[in-house]
């Protein structure tokens, strides 16, 4: 059931943006009547934290696999965890409905949701990244990789919502700072 409500709730936020899903629709979607959602998800806001958060370890389990294709080059794995995120977040159809409405100027409420709230997805990424390229360069001061992670993220975040078009590049250019950021010596 809860399954079946996340899935709906997407469906709704990719046809109409967050600010168009209505918790009747949603329940009728859903298969589900309106006080099973109440009770499930406690709000409409919960709904929102639940599918962020399900969004975000798809998310997190492909960059998982993007930089356990590359165990031997940290950076060559860095960039393809980057360009996975990129691309899978341009094909994503949740994605694009959530930064759509922010080029054009107008933010749906599910990104300001993100964005006012991050986590999990930002702390997720933190932890996933923090304890690989922790493992990657075990000599390497614990606020280096920390401060090379939150550059990472944000950077990956901010060409998310505001690609740069440089598509690889970008990827190689991020992986490269985060690198250098950490302190890397090879």
């Amino acid at each position: 059931m809860r399954e079946r409500v996340l899935a709906a709730a997407r469906e709704l936020a990719v046809e109409h943006g967050w600010q168009g899903v209505r918790l009747g629709e949603l329940a009728a979607r859903a298969e589900v009547s309106r006080p099973t959602v109440y009770k499930e998800f406690g709000d409409r806001a919960g709904i929102g934290k639940a599918l962020i958060r399900r969004e975000s370890d798809h998310f997190l389990a492909g960059i998982a696999e993007a930089l356990d294709r590359r165990p031997d080059d940290m950076r060559a794995a860095l960039a393809a965890a980057v360009d996975w995120t990129l691309a899978e977040a341009e094909a994503n159809p949740l994605v694009r409905a959530m930064v759509r409405p922010t080029r054009g100027g107008r933010a749906d409420d599910l990104l300001v949701f993100l964005t006012t709230q991050p986590d999990p997805v930002f702390s997720g990424a933190r932890v996933l990244l923090g304890g690989w390229l922790a493992r990657q360069l075990p000599e390497a001061p614990a606020d280096a990789v920390r401060e090379a992670v939150e550059v990472l993220v944000r950077l990956t975040v901010s060409h998310i919502v505001l690609p740069s078009g440089n598509g690889d590049r970008s990827a190689d250019r991020l992986a490269a700072a985060v690198l250098h950021i950490a302190g890397a010596s090879r």
